[in-house]
């Protein structure tokens, strides 16, 4: 999790400033990542193009009245700074209807040159008379993140608009020219359109291809757990209950013969039975992450607390497992593999990462509402917003496999030479 640098022969961090303008949260979906970063480039766009036109705008300005190139510029640049502004927001519902405004904002410019035109023509034909048909296919590259359809009869109507414009201011007619001029616009600027198509067209199959193979990686998981309980039942009844049967003598009862079958009975009746294959309890819950955090490594204590009262202990726990809660709680399946997969993944960067002097815990907290976990190391620490987009182990094994359980979230903390810590958590939808 350190950062990496030149001397190492890995790509070095990109400053902050950069990773904030032009990267997003790793953990969200892809599909969303190429809208956000695409909308952000083009939002600069609509801000810049004014300020590399300033020559024909003033070239233009004596053909149209004193108030059309301030507005003109301003509604070229207010929707800019709103869709930059906003790809620093969540999701991005906010896009369709920006995409629009970016759209509306640019037809209203090029309508309103009609009015305000006053009827004269540049002195120099070859000039630009309209500083605005320079861009004109930005509005439907914003739109085609979002709407593609609609991004490309926006195209041919803001491209038909702005080289009519033109026409006008130049010849103060439109010449027979035009269409080309059109179709020239309409050509040039689909190649670029169909950039962004494909761009979010990959994005959104990243997505797919991401769900289905995590689906099937849960139906694999939940095929080995069924085969495991099955070859766990398999066994009690081979080892416990026939054993019991097979002491069964006629006379008075043993005692511990007694014994062993009730601790027969308790065992099965813990092993899930076809109805409660969707749902774990807080024992077997406690039971999955001290195991899978032993597979990793002795080194990592597991404590579990939680509950209204954290020094009652259930009786009936077993295998040496002590859940100190309020009242029993059950789990979705899904919960606890989601949990104990970013528990593991976590404790795979604490090994990788940490240094070999550091020490680890992993703090549990049940409830009937909720499942939480720390993982907390002493480690060398790194910083979050260093760690490249491409770093799949915190954006997918934890965060995104959190963010994608209804009612889950993940969350990590560090800081160089001060250690990390992973916050885990489900609450019941």
């Amino acid at each position: 999790m350190p950062t990496t640098d030149l001397a190492s022969g890995d790509t070095p961090a990109r400053p902050a400033w950069v990773r904030r303008a032009f990267e997003s949260d790793s953990a969200e979906p892809d599909l969303d990542r190429v809208r956000r970063v695409g909308a952000r480039f083009l939002g600069l766009g609509f801000i810049g193009y004014p300020v590399v036109s300033a020559a024909s705008i003033l070239a233009s300005a004596p053909l149209t009245g004193a108030w059309w190139p301030p507005l003109s510029i301003l509604l070229s640049v207010g929707p800019g700074i709103l869709v930059i502004a906003a790809t620093f927001r969540p999701g991005t519902a906010w896009l369709t209807p920006l995409a629009l405004t970016t759209w509306a904002g640019y037809i209203l410019g090029l309508g309103l040159w009609f009015v305000a035109w006053n009827g004269t023509t540049l002195t120099n034909p070859d000039d630009s008379a309209q500083w605005m048909v320079a861009f004109c296919g930005m509005p439907s590259m914003v739109l085609m993140l979002v709407r593609p359809r609609l991004a490309v009869a926006g195209l041919l109507v803001s491209s038909t608009l702005a080289h009519i414009s033109q026409q006008l201011g130049r010849f103060g007619e439109v010449t027979s020219d035009a269409p080309v001029e059109i179709l020239w616009s309409l050509v040039f600027t689909g190649v670029f359109l169909a950039v962004v198509l494909v761009a979010t067209r990959t994005g959104r199959e990243l997505d797919e291809t991401r769900e289905e193979t995590y689906r099937t990686a849960a139906n694999v998981a939940a095929a080995s757990a069924r085969e495991v309980e099955k070859e766990r039942f398999d066994a009690i009844v081979h080892d416990r209950v026939i054993a019991s049967l097979l002491a069964v003598r006629p006379g008075r009862p043993d005692e511990r013969l007694a014994a062993q079958a009730a601790s027969a009975l308790d065992e099965l009746a813990r092993v899930p039975g076809p109805g409660d294959a969707d749902t774990v309890t807080d024992v077997e819950v406690v039971r999955r992450i001290r195991l899978a955090a032993a597979d990793i490594s002795e080194r990592f204590d597991v404590e579990v607390v939680g509950g209204q009262n954290a020094d009652d202990q259930d009786p009936g726990d077993q295998d040496g497992v002590e859940v100190r809660r309020a009242e029993p709680a059950s789990y979705p399946v899904e919960v606890l593999d989601a949990v104990v997969e970013a528990m593991s993944e976590s404790l795979r960067n604490v090994l990788r990462h940490a240094g070999d002097d550091a020490e680890c815990a992993v703090i549990v907290q049940l409830a009937s509402d909720a499942l939480s976990m720390a993982v907390v190391d002493d480690g060398v620490g790194f910083d979050p917003e260093s760690v490249a987009v491409g770093r799949l182990g915190i954006a997918v094994s934890i965060r995104g496999r959190l963010a994608r359980l209804p009612g889950g979230h993940a969350r990590v903390h560090s800081r160089a030479g001060r250690g990390t810590t992973v916050q885990i958590r489900w609450e019941r939808p």
